[in-house]
């Protein structure tokens, strides 16, 4: 994270600060424009990339993630998340690999990869790692310029109003789903050769969970994560380390969902 942008705020960021900011803006704004506010934004999907259009499209997220209904993948995630129990690996993995759900998952796998490398580039290149944490980071701590054109589309009545107007995540569960995708993918692809691109999004789950947690008082995570300046830097290395240990990201993810559930990882 650049340093000296960090506690000081947006507006007195250099030119170059401005320009970073804006580029991840743009990852997370096209991230939304996919799912969330496709309807504004890509109307001809008719919520595919979400949970649907209410109509004759059910949504590719519909298979594996929870809103209207707790999915069988992610019911058998939070099992593996909060178990030691090598079976519960085994019963993820025999979930996601459901027909169905693994084309779901893959589907939305493929915009991923593209939109990344629109916006990032080649994961194993450091520096794209390094930018890619930074924009996690601010993310994650609501640093990011407004959404305001978006904002200014989105009308008094409607729901997502209230949160139209930022980029950043204020469901605390949609971390972890995050993180269920990514394994999923992860399980179904293998070691092909955006798995280290899946490697890097499992870390920055693993860095921008806590960071939302303890700076903006979500849920609880780590107790030595603390909203200074040194728990950014702590989790930044951390961070580096779980990009290239796809399984050491996914262990912490799921001790932070334990200590989300129950207050302490074991």
């Amino acid at each position: 994270m650049r340093p000296l942008l960090y506690g000081r705020g947006i507006v007195s960021a250099s030119p170059g600060e401005q320009a970073a900011l804006l580029r991840y803006m743009a990852w997370f704004h096209e991230l939304d424009a996919w799912t969330e506010y496709w309807d504004i934004y890509h109307p001809e999907t008719n919520g595919r990339y979400y949970f649907g259009d209410g109509a004759a499209e059910p949504g590719l997220l519909s298979r594996f993630l929870p809103r209207n209904a707790r999915p069988a993948p992610f019911l058998a995630w939070t099992r593996m998340a909060l178990s030691a129990d090598p079976s519960a690996s085994a019963a993820f993995a025999e979930q996601v690999r459901v027909p169905d759900v693994a084309a779901a998952v893959m589907e939305v796998d493929a915009l991923l990869s593209r939109l990344f490398a629109q916006h990032f580039g080649d994961a194993l290149d450091p520096r794209v790692r390094e930018n890619y944490f930074e924009a996690t980071l601010y993310f994650a701590l609501n640093m990011l310029p407004p959404a305001a054109e978006r904002d200014a589309r989105i009308s008094a009545d409607d729901p997502r109003k209230s949160t139209a107007g930022r980029h950043t995540l204020e469901g605390d569960i949609m971390w972890f789903a995050w993180a269920l995708h990514t394994e999923a993918a992860g399980v179904l692809a293998g070691m092909d050769f955006e798995h280290p691109r899946r490697a890097l999004f499992l870390a920055g789950v693993a860095m921008g969970c806590p960071a939302n947690f303890a700076w903006r008082g979500h849920r609880r995570t780590r107790a030595d994560y603390l909203p200074t300046p040194e728990t950014a830097e702590l989790l930044l290395r951390n961070a580096t380390q779980w990009s290239s240990d796809f399984d050491s990201a996914a262990r912490e993810v799921h001790a932070l969902f334990r200590i989300r559930e129950w207050g302490q990882e074991n």
